[in-house]
């Protein structure tokens, strides 16, 4: 008889470990950091997405290759050259996904455990497959205008489903893939985590468009809605829990969604200074939330794209809402659920006004002080990292942010560290069957792993230039709309 699958995981970028607008490191996610402590990173297969800095647009790579032409700051006569320079380091990134390498079938390793694809939505893991995604493609046109991969999420999961674009497994969801890699080999512990998706695109577009009953069987890229109602969200979640406990696995996880308006994809800005309390408890919000590039005092909200505070509480009041229904699903199958929302909230920055609640974990704290270059985060009264927008000062050193990725909306390696925390407390309390009441995260390993904490940009260092170059170039935006309408 062979022996069971140690861990199996549907999910979207968070489970896949997405961060500055791309995929890239999928050995450093969280789940890889799981099977560190369960014992089985190495007979864990997942995709591989090396190529050109990762699918679809790695702007920590980015901006070290201009950091390396310019240094750390883009004086007014640089811009030209450096945004051609960009868009030939975009070109080669679209020709390597569209036309060469990236594009074709991976011919080596198998069956993968981790099938989270970034961009994915609660109904996505039972209706996409490899044969839709070939589908939707458009035929290949090497465009000079937007040198961004089309289709990127489909790409992405062509590569993490069907691998070596197998006929026989073209027509396979997540949910038909975990299902078969039970069937051969049984699954121990499922990790199944999706939803925020289904709010996400609503910071993302910095507008509302509310689901209709005709999104529920609509195809994806015919969706135009960018925040699920409540009763729409409880009715896909239930679908695919059913599907998730037919798969059968020993045990299976699943965890809360955290609040989208925390990341720093958008910035709360109060003209007239007023910041108060409502939806969630302990929240606040301000009057607006708009881009992390337009400061305060340009701020417009007649001119610029804008959230205003009801939007932002009923987005997160949707979110409490889903919250509720993971926990009755969990409940009421025996699933053990992680409170991620919880976490976040209890990190968030702003919305706490500069003094969120929970510390970060003593490990990580330990392993900063032994790292000698990040030392210095700890010689401070505020935390060492927190969930504003990376920050660096003249001599290179972080001074806000770190948890959260370029994108403004995934977390660093550091930041999945603490993903990775939260499912290992409630192994330990939950399932010590699995004999890990006394592991730890390796956080020596995980620090070390989180290149933009140890090597940030120098260009972040001038940060209201460089958010307003990336902002020119369309790189952010180019980034929002792959967690917009469409998102692809």
């Amino acid at each position: 008889m062979r022996t069971p699958r140690k861990l199996v995981v549907i999910g979207d970028s968070l489970s896949q470990g997405f961060m500055s607008g791309a995929i890239y490191r999928t050995d450093i996610s969280y789940p890889m950091m799981l099977a560190d402590v369960l014992g089985c990173r190495e007979s864990m297969s997942v995709p591989d997405f090396w190529g050109k800095g990762g699918l679809p647009i790695n702007l920590e790579r980015i901006l070290h290759k201009l950091g390396e032409r310019h240094g750390n700051v883009l004086d007014w006569w640089e811009l030209a050259p450096a945004l051609a320079r960009c868009r030939n380091l975009l070109d080669e990134v679209e020709d390597y996904w569209e036309r060469l390498a990236g594009s074709r079938p991976v011919l080596h390793g198998g069956e993968h455990d981790n099938l989270s694809v970034w961009g994915f939505e609660v109904s996505d893991a039972l209706e996409v497959t490899e044969e839709a995604c070939r589908r939707a493609l458009p035929d290949q046109v090497d465009n000079l205008l937007s040198q961004i991969p089309e289709m990127s999420m489909f790409r992405t999961a062509r590569r993490v489903l069907n691998p070596r674009f197998d006929p026989r497994r073209a027509d396979r969801s997540q949910v038909e893939a975990a299902t078969e890699l039970a069937q051969q080999d049984g699954i121990e512990n499922l990790i199944m985590y999706l939803g925020a998706n289904n709010a996400l695109s609503a910071v993302a577009t910095l507008e509302i468009e509310l689901s209709e009953d005709e999104d529920l069987w609509r195809a994806r890229q015919d969706r135009t809605c960018n925040l699920y109602r409540p009763e729409h969200f409880e009715r896909l979640y239930h679908q695919l829990a059913d599907r998730v406990d037919d798969i059968g696995a020993q045990r299976v996880f699943t965890a809360t969604i955290p609040h989208v308006t925390i990341p720093p994809v958008t910035r709360g800005v109060s003209p007239g200074g007023t910041i108060r309390g409502g939806g969630s408890p302990g929240r606040r919000y301000y009057e607006y939330y708009t881009r992390p590039w337009i400061w305060d005092r340009d701020f417009n909200p007649h001119r610029h794209t804008r959230l205003r505070r009801e939007d932002a509480q009923r987005i997160d009041l949707s979110i409490d809402r889903y919250n509720d229904v993971v926990r009755d699903e969990a409940r009421a199958r025996g699933w053990h659920c992680t409170d991620l929302c919880a976490v976040l909230d209890g990190l968030a920055f702003r919305s706490t006004g500069g003094h969120p609640p929970t510390p970060l974990p003593d490990g990580l704290l330990e392993a900063l002080a032994r790292r000698p270059t990040l030392a210095y985060l700890l010689d401070r009264d505020s935390p060492a990292l927190d969930t504003r927008f990376l920050t660096l000062d003249d001599e290179g050193r972080i001074t806000k942010g770190g948890l959260f990725s370029l994108d403004g909306i995934h977390p660093t390696t550091i930041g999945y560290g603490l993903l990775a925390s939260a499912f290992l407390e409630t192994m330990q309390k939950e399932a010590p069957e699995l004999g890990v009441a006394d592991a730890q995260l390796d956080w020596d390993a995980i620090v070390a792993a989180d290149t933009l904490i140890n090597q940030p940009p120098q260009l972040l260092a001038n940060l209201e230039p460089c958010l307003g170059f990336l902002d020119r170039g369309g790189l952010l935006s180019s980034v929002l709309r792959l967690f917009g309408r469409p998102k692809f």
